[in-house]
């Protein structure tokens, strides 16, 4: 009797243990933390254009989920936790990678130099000037034509 429910405890907690995960985070610090501000981190990915305020890199973040918490979801969060225990605005370029039981996001913790949000009435971005058009092209010359030549094994070549 003792080793049946041995067993089935055994089998229990191995199969708790495999329904587990966890999250870590890393940290490469560039500066010195900074007090925490209090609001939301800003996630800027590496597709998307960088805040348009000066900032700062404080330090490079990285998160890891195992396991069930191997979702961008929760990477992400871990990210933004760890940014703002480091008294970041935002974190920029963060490139986010997920595996079948493991999910990995990076990126650049920064801290923006003025302490006010940017207005939402700012300057609107301002698109790049249109690339000028095509030169027109140099006149072509004529394409060679072929002539007749008589082949010099030829015995009678015309004379």
């Amino acid at each position: 009797m003792r080793r049946i429910l041995l067993f089935t405890l055994s089998v229990f907690v191995s199969l708790a243990a495999s329904a587990c995960g966890h999250t870590e985070t890393h940290v490469a610090m560039l500066h010195a933390p900074q007090p925490q501000t209090g609001h939301d981190v800003e996630l800027y990915v590496a597709d998307q254009a960088p805040p348009a305020r000066p900032y700062y890199e404080i330090a490079l973040v990285q998160a890891i989920g195992f396991g069930n918490d191997a979702t961008p979801e929760d990477v992400t969060h871990a990210l933004r936790a760890k940014a703002a225990s480091l008294g970041c605005d935002a974190v920029v370029r963060t490139f986010i990678d997920v595996g079948y039981s493991r999910a990995h996001a990076a990126g650049v913790c920064v801290r923006y130099l003025a302490g006010a949000p940017a207005a939402p009435d700012a300057a609107a971005p301002v698109l790049p000037p249109s690339p000028p058009k095509n030169p027109t092209p140099p006149p072509m010359r004529p394409a060679p034509a072929p002539t007749w030549e008589p082949l010099p094994s030829s015995p009678n070549q015309g004379k």
